[in-house]
């Protein structure tokens, strides 16, 4: 398949500057559809990772969201890595989903750590490691923090470049007492490096014959084995060998920056110091080649000035080193080195957006997208369809004989993210959560998509993307899907096109072996509420919306948007034939009209029932404090960030609050130890709507010891007159 299609391989600073170079100046964007793919949601920018590592600033302050910059340039975010390319194909390999196709391509996907054969088999024992990625090496010394003793074994790092010293310097500053050595080639080390090195106690060998606990491999950069196993000309460090218009001398529709490439006349390490400076030539090249212009040439310093930073206890300073020139140290190369990268992060930073602008110009979406409770309801009145508004239910069973039964539900929204295959996994998810909540398993499903109107090829791509997701994940849980159907918008779409997309998907599950459905309507006096997940998805989209960086939210959410639950539903299955009993008594799952609007629909289908059979009516008693959320979820609901969908849900809420105590369906446990602004905090987190929200389920106080690994308790119900 051969379309328009420019991708951004790599999270790089370059790539980043590409996309700020489109957002400040659209007239140099290409006005076809554009990707960047990125292992990473977030990037952290290298000159500030030694200050990470020396506990000057947290990991947080050094990060570039590339997510958010990329939404605010219009360009769609696949967060994959990639194992391959076929460049004769003009396929992008990528390790957890399928292939994507371009026709143009910007490779700025930096290097990995070089590691000899004498530590492979230490890195695979975990012993050593190497310094990239930052994610992980970060994760490995937070570890080591334990051990800053005169008594532990020394911690060590292997180098001889700048790098390794800066890093040996911030361990340092990290740890007043724990042994450090660097293992170097002493003769590439300068006099006064030395002195400094030796000053902060850092004991300088040549090599490793001592004990020794950890390794941090400082060692040089390596590319990628993708990059190494192809067909790429390389330099003697494995960098890919660009001409003057920064295009592979084998591949015209090849472009490559920073690290992971060379130009073949700057003598500086690493070429990811010219990425800057590049760029602007790179946003001209690209905009020129698609308008079949003449490309201009780009010349790269020889070299340039690094500072590296001391990292002393007080008057922080810093060495400049200029070829074989170092100057230093001096506080005022410490302000400057300083003033420069905050300047970089700075431009880096998407802009925010403000919160009422959100909420006048941008509607959110996945289930966020829904209909307002009171809106449906009122319709459903005035079309005669009551039983729908009084007896609500997640799936509705189409078929019954003495071994099975067959449930179908519907559901789906607007485009979630700008990830074709992954927008499809969620929203596949997102529908087969009815059939869970009832206690079925997916059997089959057919699926219904809406195109944006743009041009041939890409509509194929979008479609065989959306379809390989929706495919991959029905398969997975089990099931099979049987058709569906298309239909091109008619609205007015921007980019990234997309945004463009909506998917529903009807899908049928099976309850075997004679067992029945878990129903809304069976809440019982003396049950507990057990939820599966944490809440805040509406709030961290809308977050996202303004380009709130989240980096500990983000990750975690998608990791349970990407997740089945199909398997707490198998858990309780296997938990109910060992005791021989069954053990839910009512169960639903928390979507669109958030916590209190699905639990009000239990409560109220249930005394319904309830009446029907001449028992008391029931309540729900909710504890507003042992609700899990998504990290920084509160800080965001205390700073204003809501759904647009919030306000509908408050309605629901202000029925229950405007009747007399006594007469309200959901009541909160010591209400009266809690300060007003934690109840409103909490109040809005249980309005909040949820995309692949957890499930909730009631049963008697006695399950709760099975529940303990994937459920937590947040309430109880008791008589109403209690």
């Amino acid at each position: 398949m051969t379309f328009n299609h420019l991708v951004l391989v790599g999270g790089g600073h370059s790539n980043v500057l590409l996309m700020q170079k489109w957002l400040m100046h659209p007239n140099l964007m290409p006005n076809h559809p554009i990707s960047i793919i990125s292992r990473d949601s977030h990037l952290v920018y290298s000159a500030k990772f030694p200050s990470v590592i020396a506990n000057l600033i947290p990991l947080e302050e050094s990060l570039i969201d590339i997510a958010s910059f990329a939404k605010s340039a219009k360009v769609a975010f696949i967060q994959d890595e990639v194992k391959n390319i076929q460049f004769k194909s003009n396929k992008i390999i990528l390790k957890n989903r399928p292939e994507i196709n371009y026709s143009d391509l910007v490779i700025n996907c930096g290097s990995r750590t070089k590691i000899s054969k004498q530590f492979e088999e230490l890195v695979q024992k975990k012993i050593a490691f190497p310094i990239k990625p930052f994610y992980e090496s970060y994760k490995y010394i937070l570890e080591e923090d334990q051990f800053d003793s005169y008594d532990e074994l020394p911690f060590v790092i292997v180098g001889s470049g700048l790098a390794a010293i800066e890093i040996a310097f911030a361990l340092r500053k990290r740890w007043r007492y724990r042994p450090l050595i660097l293992v170097c080639e002493l003769q590439k080390l300068s006099d006064k490096f030395i002195f400094w090195l030796k000053k902060f106690k850092i004991i300088l060998k040549s090599k490793i014959n001592f004990n020794y606990k950890k390794i941090l491999l400082c060692t040089g950069n390596a590319p990628h084995h993708w990059i190494e196993n192809n067909y790429l000309r390389l330099d003697s460090r494995g960098r890919i060998i660009t001409n003057s218009t920064l295009r592979s001398e084998q591949f015209s529709n090849i472009y490559a920056i920073g690290d992971c490439a060379y130009s073949g006349k700057s003598q500086l390490n690493s070429s990811g110091i010219l990425a800057v400076k590049a760029v602007k030539r790179l946003s001209e090249n690209i905009k020129n080649n698609l308008n079949k212009k003449r490309l201009k040439k780009w010349y790269p310093q020889k070299k340039g000035l690094q500072i590296v930073n001391l990292f002393n206890d007080s008057n922080q300073s810093a060495f400049a080193v200029y070829g074989k020139f170092i100057i230093g140290p001096n506080k005022n190369l410490w302000k400057l080195k300083n003033k420069l990268d905050n300047d970089f992060l700075a431009k880096l930073k998407p802009p925010i957006m403000r919160i009422d602008s959100i909420k006048e110009n941008i509607d959110c979406r996945g289930c966020a997208s829904k209909v307002s409770q009171d809106i449906l309801n009122k319709a459903l009145r005035n079309s005669q369809l009551i039983n729908f508004v009084d007896n609500t239910e997640d799936a509705s069973e189409i078929f019954k004989n003495e071994k099975e039964i067959i449930l179908q539900s519907i559901d789906g929204f607007p485009a979630l993210v700008s990830d074709p295959w992954l927008n499809a996994r969620i929203t596949t998810l997102h529908a087969c959560s009815d059939l869970w909540a009832c206690g079925a398993k997916l059997s089959s499903a057919q699926v219904l998509i809406s195109l944006p109107k743009v041009n041939y090829e890409f509509q194929d791509y979008l479609f065989s993307q959306s379809l390989k997701g929706i495919k991959f994940t029905i398969e997975e849980l089990g099931g099979e899907l049987l058709g569906g159907h298309t239909f091109e918008t008619r609205n007015f779409v921007a980019k990234p096109y997309e945004f463009g997309m909506d998917i529903s998907l009807s899908v049928q599950g099976i309850i075997k072996n004679g067992k029945k459905p878990w129903k809304k309507n069976g809440l019982k006096s003396g049950d507990i509420l057990l939820l599966s997940r944490p809440l805040g998805v509406g709030i961290i989209f809308a977050a996202q919306m303004q380009n709130i960086n989240l980096f500990n939210s983000t990750n975690l959410l998608y990791k349970s948007l990407r997740t089945s639950q199909q398997f707490l539903v198998d858990q309780i299955y296997q938990l109910q034939d060992n005791l021989g009993e069954n053990i839910i008594n009512a169960a639903t799952d928390i979507t669109g009209f958030g916590f209190i609007g699905h639990l009000k629909e239990m409560v109220k289908s249930s005394n319904l029932q309830r009446k029907s059979q001449n028992l008391n009516e029931i309540k729900a008693v909710l504890n507003l404090m042992s609700f899990n959320t998504y990290p920084n979820v509160m800080e965001l609901i205390r700073k204003g960030v809501k759904s647009t969908l919030f306000d509908g849900n408050k309605k629901i809420y202000d029925e229950i609050i405007e009747k007399e105590f006594a007469q309200r369906e959901i009541i909160f446990d010591l209400e009266e130890d809690l300060s007003t602004g934690k109840i409103s905090d909490k109040i809005e987190l249980l309005l909040d709507p949820q995309t692949c929200g957890p499930l909730l389920i009631s049963c008697k106080p006695k399950y709760e010891k099975y529940f303990k690994n994937n459920w937590y308790k947040v309430g109880r119900i008791c008589d109403k007159d209690i």
